[in-house]
């Protein structure tokens, strides 16, 4: 399953959902979350433009006055949708795929640190009250776990928020992934403040059941925010290359009366 996610900043015109929807197809995507949709009444026709597919279902999250939001769009021949569930900053999914259960969770945080250790305590009773199956939490935290995770950021102290969040990830026993490609998913306007808010948190089961080796986050485009993806080590990435030296031939020679013929590659 090819999981992405994105903040996209704000409610977007025609121009900017067709950019999304772009986005999504290249990524192959079979779930994609979106934050920050500013949406206060979110119809269908509205939620579909996001991702022009034929066979696409979502749940949504509307925001409070211009702030937050949340999409969660899925394919539907690919998984069978049990039941969502929502409350302030996510919005989750129950997923059934390949005769296992999954807990897909958007998420988008306040900035106020008050909230945001509400929210992670709330996620943490989810996962204690749903013990069914595996948890896979994406979005924007708006938290770093450590200081190698914000760069050219300037006053305020974020020790406290810190050590709340790794504390959080701690005690959810969800893996971090190491990212690949990108080391920061957010960009000020200037390109000079960035940092990793942005991120999964995955289960240890779904980490090798799915055999995941990162999380790609992706050229910034539509928002200051970059996309993310899930990566797996079970994606075909075309014919693997095989490279052979003429030396080998010399230190085991084959009998003289057998024959080899070179086929290319398939």
């Amino acid at each position: 399953m090819i999981i992405g996610s994105l903040n996209i900043r704000g409610r977007a015109n025609a121009l900017k959902r067709r950019r999304i929807s772009y986005l999504i197809n290249k990524g192959c995507a079979d779930i994609f979350l979106l934050q920050e949709t500013k949406i206060s009444n979110m119809v269908e026709d509205y939620a579909n433009s996001f991702w022009r597919h034929s066979e696409i279902g979502f749940s949504f999250a509307n925001s409070e006055g211009r702030s937050g939001g949340l999409i969660t769009m899925w394919k539907k021949n690919i998984m069978d949708v049990l039941f969502s569930f929502k409350g302030d900053g996510y919005l989750g999914l129950k997923v059934c795929w390949k005769e296992d259960f999954y807990y897909v969770v958007n998420v988008y945080s306040s900035c106020d640190l008050s909230k945001k250790k509400v929210l992670w305590e709330k996620l943490l009773d989810l996962m204690r009250i749903y013990s069914d199956g595996e948890w896979i939490l994406e979005g924007d935290f708006n938290a770093i776990k450590n200081a190698r995770e914000r760069k050219g950021r300037v006053g305020g102290s974020y020790k406290k928020e810190t050590e709340f969040f790794a504390e959080f990830i701690h005690k959810s026993s969800l893996v971090d992934i190491p990212c690949k490609g990108k080391k920061f998913s957010w960009y000020s306007g200037d390109g000079k403040s960035m940092s990793r808010i942005d991120r999964f948190l995955i289960s240890n089961v779904v980490v090798n059941r799915w055999d995941i080796i990162g999380q790609l986050i992706g050229d910034r485009d539509i928002s200051d925010h970059c996309p993310i993806w899930i990566m797996s080590d079970k994606c075909n990435w075309g014919p693997k290359p095989f490279k052979f030296n003429n030396e080998w031939w010399e230190l085991n020679p084959l009998p003289s009366t057998t024959r080899y013929s070179a086929c290319p590659l398939s």
